[in-house]
């Protein structure tokens, strides 16, 4: 099963309580990817964050070539910012593009207000951290860690 049909809501899957997730395949990388994973804690690291982001990005020839966005606590299920991902194609990998790549993230979470912060104040940090996250896995894909 794809891992986008396995949640359904707020700490919801399909897995029934008689079930057990058994095996997760995940592709090897192509050439030339940097990664990162940038976890929002305004407490500890033992506390649910208030917004986490996995990016991957690809370089070919100084531009990138493919990126991939995730982002956790922004919504009833973890967010694919495809969005994202189709304003970076093709682009050189830059600041300016970074963030205003970023910003089409606002409107592709729906986060909630809780205690660890409004709903827009979430929003907001959604796309900072999508930001950083694609800057430092851009600097990787180009071999600096």
């Amino acid at each position: 099963m794809p891992v986008e049909h396995l949640f359904t809501g707020y700490y919801e899957t399909v897995v029934w309580p008689d079930e057990l997730v058994a095996e997760v395949i995940i592709a090897r990388p192509p050439a030339n990817c940097g990664y990162s994973f940038l976890k929002f804690l305004p407490r500890t690291q033992d506390d649910y964050a208030t917004v986490n982001v996995a990016a991957r990005v690809r370089m070919e020839d100084g531009h990138i070539r493919d990126a991939r966005i995730a982002l956790g606590a922004a919504g009833p299920t973890p967010i694919r910012a495809t969005g994202v991902e189709e304003a970076l194609r093709g682009q050189e990998p830059t600041s300016a593009i970074f963030k205003d790549a970023a910003e089409l993230v606002r409107d592709a979470v729906d986060p909630i207000s809780d205690f660890r912060g409004s709903a827009k104040y979430k929003r907001d940090m959604a796309v900072v951290f999508v930001r950083r996250a694609l800057e430092q896995a851009a600097e990787r894909a180009k071999g600096t860690p």
